[in-house]
């Protein structure tokens, strides 16, 4: 049987099928939307499109087909597929990423520090913390953090970067000798700091004071929440009193529901808001592969919580077909994602994404643009309009001229029936 993660044929890096048309395209769109003056970009309710479930179904069946056969065929009906509802299928070079900087993302965008299980610390640390007679006296001072590993990476999020006395002082705690810092684990950390902040009669310690999930939450909210409370009531089926608690609660900085209680300390959540739609934060860029970022040398692996590679997102089937790459597809193959490429000697990897300055997508033909993005590109998508619009006047007034030229009568200079395009904006 033929290893499935090779591929005999070129792996084009960037957006799979994207062409001058294609990207013109999205500039009209800027355009028009800032010509309303809105950030929300909903398609014409005449226009033919299948339900979110069958472009849901759609998308998986074309990823299974995808990953199945790696064949250029499926690659481009797969890009197709997710073009038509308004999704991206990107490629690019797969880098390996340390499992000390995704934990380090992840905890960092959620906010707190989990205690490790015991067979996830270090064969020194679990030694010296289970056997309190083989301890040295040290002090805090003793330690030099930067022949550590693992804390070099912990540093890059300023949260953890103030807390190096306390790690410090953790590691004098349970007599760790400063010569063998490099066998200290990120895992061996999250203990050391967990002990030191967390809260009576909890498992997670709370570093932050505010992690990058919450404060990107409260932006988002605060600078679109009339777009966001029109995109979702424009959905059917969705309850006016569950917006304005989910609203309420994104200024808090949460969005699931099911966890918020009110001030009397009685849950919020109620049973008949069961099917509506819930919404999450998505890494546009994922935290495995936040390594991608730092090819260049100009970012961070931490950039991958930037409030640019948010886009707050329906959990399903939004966010799921966000991921239907990444699903183990076929049997037996649980790293299904990657594509090697023997000639080149070199690893890729799919990823579906939103548009580019897409920050929120609440359906797969219903979501909202980024202000700053909007406003970085206007001017372009302006530029772009205004060319189109003379070249097509241009045309107009060449074609009213043949027809005037043969005798015809030509009320008004229309040739056809007025061009029914997108609706863009609401």
């Amino acid at each position: 049987m033929p290893n499935l993660l090779d591929v005999n044929r070129p792996l084009a890096q960037g957006i799979v099928g994207e062409t001058e048309d294609k990207r013109n395209e999205k500039l009209l769109r800027i355009a028009h939307l800032k010509e309303r003056n809105t950030l929300l970009f909903t398609q014409n309710a005449d226009e033919k499109k299948p339900s979110d479930a069958q472009a849901y179904q759609e998308i998986t069946e074309a990823c299974f087909d995808f990953l199945r056969t790696r064949s250029q065929e499926d690659e481009d009906a797969l890009a197709q597929v997710l073009e038509k509802n308004n999704l991206e299928l990107h490629c690019y070079k797969a880098s390996p990423v340390s499992r000390d900087k995704k934990l380090v993302a992840r905890m960092a965008f959620n906010g707190y520090v989990d205690r490790p299980n015991e067979y996830e610390l270090s064969p020194l640390f679990r030694n010296m913390k289970n056997n309190p007679l083989q301890r040295q006296p040290y002090k805090s001072e003793d330690y030099d953090l930067s022949y550590s590993t693992a804390w070099n990476v912990f540093k890059q999020v300023p949260e953890f970067a103030e807390i190096e006395d306390a790690v410090k002082k953790g590691l004098a705690t349970y007599g760790i000798p400063p010569e063998k810092l490099s066998e200290i684990g990120a895992k061996d950390l999250c203990f050391i700091i967990n002990e030191q902040f967390r809260g009576r009669g909890r498992d997670s310690a709370k570093v932050f004071s505010e992690s990058y999930k919450a404060r990107h939450t409260k932006r988002f909210i605060n600078e679109n929440e009339k777009e966001f409370r029109h995109s979702l009531l424009s959905c059917g089926g969705v309850r006016r009193d569950y917006v304005d608690a989910l609203v309420a609660a994104m200024k808090r900085g949460l969005t699931d529901l099911t966890k918020i209680r009110d001030e009397q300390g009685n849950p919020i959540w109620k049973e008949e808001w069961k099917d509506q739609p819930v919404v999450d934060v998505h890494h546009i860029v994922n935290i495995k592969d936040c390594s991608a970022l730092e090819e260049d040398g100009s970012k961070s692996f931490m950039n991958v919580n930037n409030y640019e590679n948010m886009c707050f997102i329906v959990r399903h089937p939004q966010h799921d077909a966000m991921h239907a790459l990444e699903h183990d597809l076929v049997e037996d193959r649980p790293r299904n994602d990657i594509f090697y490429n023997r000639e080149l000697d070199e690893k890729y990897i799919y990823r579906i994404q939103p548009p580019e300055g897409v920050k929120c997508m609440v359906g797969f033909h219903n979501f909202i643009y980024d202000k700053e993005y909007l406003q970085k590109h206007s001017q372009e998508a302006t530029k772009h309009a205004k060319a189109q619009s003379y070249y097509k006047n241009q045309q107009q007034n060449r074609n009213n001229d043949r027809f005037n030229n043969k005798g015809l009568k030509f009320k008004g200079g229309r040739l056809s029936q007025k061009h029914k395009g997108n609706n863009y904006g609401y």
